[in-house]
């Protein structure tokens, strides 16, 4: 009697019950989930982060050059260079930045400068202070 309670609480039947053992997982693989590298240790978002940011500078860059030559293809020219040479060599020194951090560390990183320099709201905890585990003095 006690073998039926035992065969209904398994949820297998007997013929079913390798494939139940089967269905579990003996170990769980780390980077399942995470988003992969896709160019010189960029992810899809660092990578277009990277290109947002060259397009911009190289962008400003050109405007600067146009206005001093009275050029103007100099700004998309220079918009593409700056983006070119943000996504190579950003790439090396953000892989290497981001070695032995978790996944969500550039993120954070870039919501924390933004709060150190006040141009976003206070949501993140911030505070530095030394903690002293003891009684306070009467």
């Amino acid at each position: 009697m006690a073998a039926f309670f035992w065969w209904l609480s398994s949820g297998c039947s007997t013929r079913l019950r390798t494939s139940c053992d089967m269905a579990t997982i003996p170990f769980l693989p780390d980077r399942l989930n995470r988003e992969p590298v896709v160019w010189r240790g960029l992810t899809t978002s660092e990578l277009f982060l990277a290109l947002a940011l060259g397009l911009g500078g190289g962008c400003a860059f050109g405007i600067l050059l146009a206005l001093i030559t009275h050029y103007w293809p100099l700004i998309p020219g220079s918009a593409l260079a700056g983006a070119a040479l943000l996504i190579q060599g950003g790439g090396r020194i953000l892989a290497r930045a981001k070695r032995g951090k978790p996944d969500t560390w550039l993120p954070q990183a870039i919501l924390a400068w933004l709060e150190r320099h006040h141009l976003r709201g206070a949501q993140l905890v911030q505070h530095s202070a030394v903690w002293v585990v003891r009684r306070s003095p009467r």
